[in-house]
């Protein structure tokens, strides 16, 4: 086989010195058809070619069962597949096979290869397309490490982010961060790509077919755009909110920030979704300004907002109280026993009856807890004085600790102490709570367990100051201050004291 140096001599005395074929074959004693070859062939460095794939007598017959063995675990749990080494291991057991574990492992690795998936690039108008994704993370929340779930969308034209931590990823939650997020980016994109979320799809059909939630229909059509769900487990068909559920943790959550509440973190993180809009992509053009183009292809904001709260039909027990997440929460004695509307969002529980409002809570993410309002039981307790030292919405309400050491003034002096402590909670229903505090304060020191003191401090506080009129002077002429004759001062007293006398 002829080297570089000789092929560049043939190519050398055929191109300038003007030799044919057969006069440079003769004068280097090599093949005609060598020669031709080299004239006709590129500027790489002659080398071998098979003419054919060399045989593989090992290998070859056990290639056929390995593809199978790759399909068929295409369709296993991705941590239950078989590896290269378990192959080998199969082949020696059930076919008698006599390579060793490198030539299994050469062969899977040449199959794969050729199975690796190939991926297009794709290029969105403005407005087409977002991206929606959760995603977690640690914070240093209210002084203890908490994980919080993070809702992930990113317009696909602009590249604009939007990121809002929740306490979990339920049904609310999801719907919350579409409204923010659609009114973050001052509009609604013509599709949104969603994994197949429990939250919106109850059933997964051939392709990207779905059977959707009734309550993420509603969420679609309040805002009218379509939703694309991507096939199971493939997360690379909504590529660009994978990579911002890592970006956002790189860059904006480490280390853990430390944050009193939920509003301060989404605060910090609507900032930092702000700052990668300012960033510049590759082409020059930064991430808000292409943002600003796309603003104006979005749909418009439907009129009102969408109402992101959990619907569910509730009984009141006869505890005058409705059960939600193993959770009760306090109704109006008057609903007991009565069907009701809960409606729950992130942050609060509101129980309607008929769509009336009866009932308001802060919403409690602990597990079999009690959430009461002292003010539901009030007329029951006019009825049961006797269940007021041991109510427990007394007990863990929010009314101060002065009223409970005045029921127990009252208790001390009066012979019906706790009914009339019922007066005292039927009066802080009537008027403002603080000014009732504050009466009952003032009762207190003064030690007069009535209630009759405590209304009257109440009626004070209520009633206007009294503003003084201005004297007539034509109906009191005895005070008008041309009458009044003031005796003239004698200093005479006063000059006897510098003179030493007696006064």
């Amino acid at each position: 086989m002829l080297d570089v140096t000789d092929k560049e001599l043939i190519r050398r005395l055929h191109r300038r010195q003007g030799w044919s074929e057969r006069r440079i074959a003769q004068e280097l004693g090599i093949a005609r058809q060598t020669v031709h070859k080299y004239l006709q062939e590129g500027s790489d460095p002659p080398r071998y070619r098979l003419a054919q794939p060399r045989r593989k007598p090992v290998l070859d017959p056990v290639l056929p069962l390995l593809a199978q063995w790759l399909d068929d675990d295409e369709q296993q749990p991705p941590k239950q597949r078989r590896t290269a080494h378990r192959m080998w291991r199969q082949r020696q057991e059930e076919h008698g096979f006599q390579g060793g574990d490198p030539t299994i492992r050469y062969a899977v690795r040449q199959l794969k290869a050729t199975r690796q998936p190939v991926f297009i690039p794709l290029a969105f108008a403005p407005g087409e397309r977002a991206e929606v994704d959760w995603g977690t993370a640690q914070v240093v929340l209210g002084g203890k490490i908490a994980t919080v779930h993070l809702f992930c969308a990113r317009l696909r034209y602009s590249g604009m982010p939007f990121v809002m931590a929740f306490p979990h990823e339920q049904q609310e939650a999801f719907f919350a961060g579409h409204r923010w997020a659609f009114d973050f980016w001052g509009g609604v994109p013509q599709t949104v790509v969603y994994d197949n979320l429990a939250t919106a799809v109850r059933r997964v059909l051939t392709g990207h077919a779905r059977e959707e939630q009734d309550a993420f229909v509603s969420l679609r059509m309040h805002y009218c755009y379509e939703a694309i769900f991507c096939n199971p487990a493939s997360g690379h068909e909504k590529g660009a909110v994978e990579n911002l559920v890592g970006t956002m943790r790189r860059r904006y959550l480490a280390p853990m920030p430390e944050v009193r509440d939920l509003d301060e973190l989404n605060a910090h993180l609507l900032a930092s979704c702000r700052r990668e809009g300012a960033a510049a992509r590759p082409g020059g053009a930064s991430v808000a300004a292409r943002w600003g183009e796309e603003q104006a292809a979005l749909y418009p904001l439907p009129p009102q907002p969408f109402d992101c709260s959990r619907r569910v039909a509730v009984k009141a027990t006869r505890t005058a109280e409705v059960t939600f997440a193993t959770n009760r929460y306090s109704v109006p004695a008057a609903y007991a026993h009565r069907p009701l509307t809960l409606k729950a969002d992130v942050t609060t529980i509101r129980i309607y009856k008929e769509g009336a409002l009866v009932a308001a809570h802060p919403r409690c993410y602990g597990q079999h807890q009690r959430v009461s309002d002292w003010r539901h039981y009030v007329p029951a307790r006019a009825r049961k004085p006797g269940a007021v030292p041991f109510a427990a919405a007394l007990k863990h309400g929010d009314l101060p600790p002065s009223f409970e050491q005045f029921r127990q003034g009252l208790c001390a002096h009066l012979p019906d102490g706790n009914r009339a402590f019922v007066q005292i909670l039927e009066l802080a229903l009537a008027q403002p709570l603080a000014l009732v505090t504050q009466a009952v304060e003032r009762a207190l020191a003064c030690r007069a367990f009535q209630v009759e003191a405590v209304t009257q401090l109440v009626e004070q506080a209520l009633a206007p100051a009294p503003v003084p009129l201005p004297l007539d002077p034509a109906r009191h002429p005895a005070l008008a201050v041309a009458a009044l004759t003031l005796p003239p001062v004698s200093l005479a007293a006063y000059d006897r004291l510098q003179a030493g006398g007696a006064a």
